[in-house]
């Protein structure tokens, strides 16, 4: 028999602030005249991109693609830059068009001649934007001559709507990526510069031909070394996360060691390996991200798959270390005489259960209104900002539908470490509810400071708000609530994300999402509810407290 629904007034009511607040907040970003770049989405398909591709460089080389890979990519530094100095809206009046940020990276390699040819297209009209040859096994070693190049290169650049008297021939070192490609020359566009950055063109050439053009912006040295220091220190975050973390999982084992015979070594079994069935799933879904970072050459595809295979080494020692924090953190829990998750053999787990998913979607719903306020701010009075990040976005995946099942592996595994063991942890060595509350809550939000969002300590900041309010669901409410809560806002992020796909199918199905929390909550409490059987003599009955 399925829980009565009885609302919880106060949840209720800081769902309906979340609400406002989420829809007020975006009401605002519409006002604002400057967006940032790159806001449309693909009009073409990957399989379209890499015809047109293959078309192009079957007709300029001769070369008939036989194999193709394609993916999404992305200018975050110019895209950031321009975002900064609040250049966005004029950049896209200017060069939008021609040089969006956002487009498809497509590898256009043929075995036969053993040539790879790496190909941007525009996804909006599939116009070739530029492209350059990144390996010619039958390559000779005599070069062009530096005027022959030179005349070619003016010619391209003309046929391309540059000016050639208005791009002036620059040095330029190459970076390691690039070395041993040819000869290479660079020419800077001298008017209508983007602040402080202006457009250049990268020529490659081979012995006779024209094999490369590629259009870049040169950013001030001053930003990249911000952008680096920024970098610099959301690595080192993450890794301090990373080693506390460690700690914490340390201090689980030698818990459980000690208070074994309080310990429930099944009671984490079933999480852990949702958990790693979603991790590994997910990893081998992420092959075109992957193999976007491998690059270009030969070996590319042995490093996407030596990549996956790490990536799925460090997920099981992930789902080791989960096991761990969910076994620890209920035992401790459990000897405090404080349970804080039920389990399935407890008669008030199902009504636990239906509940904690009610309060998890009330919660979720004042969550992300409070994010969105948090984002504005940092938006209004910081200059925070962020870009695209090809290696997280559903275009660079094998079934993008697939993507938001990844929130029920964070809600699981963070929910564990850093509310159900941390809180515990950090409680018996301060014996303060917010400190032990706030210190697992920092650690977690370190750990997010590699998105690309600047400046990296407002990540900081904003992941720590969220965490102190999982934490006190948590204590209120218990460790199902805190899981659920999670997952409803990460289900609901991430499944408004396939949205923008555009079809009817991505759009249904992300609807599926926002709506699988209450799916798993309802189906788990019916099934729990067919299977126990009546009341234990001696067992508490179920709490029939409200949502």
């Amino acid at each position: 028999m399925m829980p009565r629904p009885k609302l919880n007034r106060f949840l209720l009511l800081l769902a309906c602030i979340g609400i406002a607040l989420y829809a007020g907040i975006t009401a605002l970003y519409g006002l604002q005249t400057e967006e940032a770049p790159a806001g449309e989405n693909p009009s073409i398909t990957k399989a379209q991109a890499a015809e047109h591709a293959s078309t192009f460089i079957n007709e300029r080389y001769a070369i008939k693609g036989s194999n193709s890979f394609v993916a999404y990519q992305s200018k975050k530094e110019r895209s950031g830059y321009l975002q900064k100095e609040h250049l966005s809206e004029s950049y896209d009046a200017a060069f939008g068009k021609r040089y969006p940020l956002d487009y498809y990276q497509v590898n256009v390699s043929d075995s036969k001649k053993n040539r790879q040819f790496e190909v941007e297209i525009n996804y909006t009209d599939g116009a070739v934007i530029g492209w350059r040859e990144v390996y010619n096994a039958e390559s000779e070693s005599a070069l062009i001559s530096k005027q022959k190049a030179d005349i070619m290169a003016k010619q391209e650049m003309r046929a391309r709507g540059l000016d050639p008297d208005d791009m002036k021939a620059i040095d330029k070192t190459e970076d390691a990526a690039q070395k041993n490609s040819g000869l290479v020359l660079y020419y800077e566009k001298q008017s209508q510069p983007m602040g402080e950055a202006k457009l250049q063109v990268r020529t490659q050439f081979d012995e006779k031909n024209l094999v490369g053009y590629t259009v870049l912006f040169s950013l001030p040295a001053s930003h990249l070394d911000w952008l680096d220091a920024q970098d610099h220190s959301a690595s080192v975050m993450t890794w301090v996360s990373m080693g506390f973390s460690i700690l914490m999982t340390i201090a689980a084992i030698v818990l459980i060691i000690i208070y074994r015979k309080q310990m429930r070594f099944r009671s984490g079994l079933l999480l852990t390996a949702i958990f790693l069935a979603i991790y590994i799933a997910n990893n081998f879904n992420m092959y075109p991200a992957f193999r976007l970072i491998s690059g270009g050459g030969p070996s590319a595809e042995f490093a996407t798959w030596a990549t996956i295979i790490f990536m799925n080494v460090l997920a099981v020692g992930l789902a080791i270390s989960l096991y761990f924090s969910l076994v620890a953190g209920n035992g401790l829990w459990n000897s405090m005489g404080q349970p804080k998750w039920p389990t399935w053999k407890e008669h008030r787990y199902g009504t636990e259960l239906f509940y904690g998913m009610g309060r998890g979607y009330l919660l979720a719903l004042f969550i992300l209104g409070i994010q969105q306020v948090l984002f504005y701010t940092g938006d209004v009075k910081f200059d925070v900002w962020a870009v695209n990040d090809p290696t997280d976005s559903v275009l660079n995946m094998v079934e993008p539908r697939l993507f938001p099942l990844m929130a029920w592996v964070a809600a699981i595994s963070e929910e564990a470490t850093y509310r159900l063991l941390g809180i515990i942890l950090f409680k018996k060595l301060f014996r303060n509810n917010f400190i032990a509350i706030l210190i697992p809550s920092v650690i977690w939000a370190a750990s997010h400071t590699q998105y690309p969002i600047y400046p990296v300590y407002t990540r900081l900041i904003e992941v720590t708000i969220i965490g102190i309010i999982l934490g006190y669901v948590f204590l209120k409410y218990g460790f199902i609530t805190a899981v659920f809560a999670h997952a409803c806002m990460d289900s609901i992020l991430m499944g408004m994300s396939l949205f923008s796909l555009g079809h009817v199918s991505d759009v249904l199905c992300g609807i599926l999402y926002l709506l699988l929390p209450a799916i798993v909550g309802y189906f788990l409490t019916w099934l729990h509810g067919k299977r126990r059987g009546p009341l234990i003599p001696g067992e508490p009955p179920p709490r029939l407290g409200a949502l």
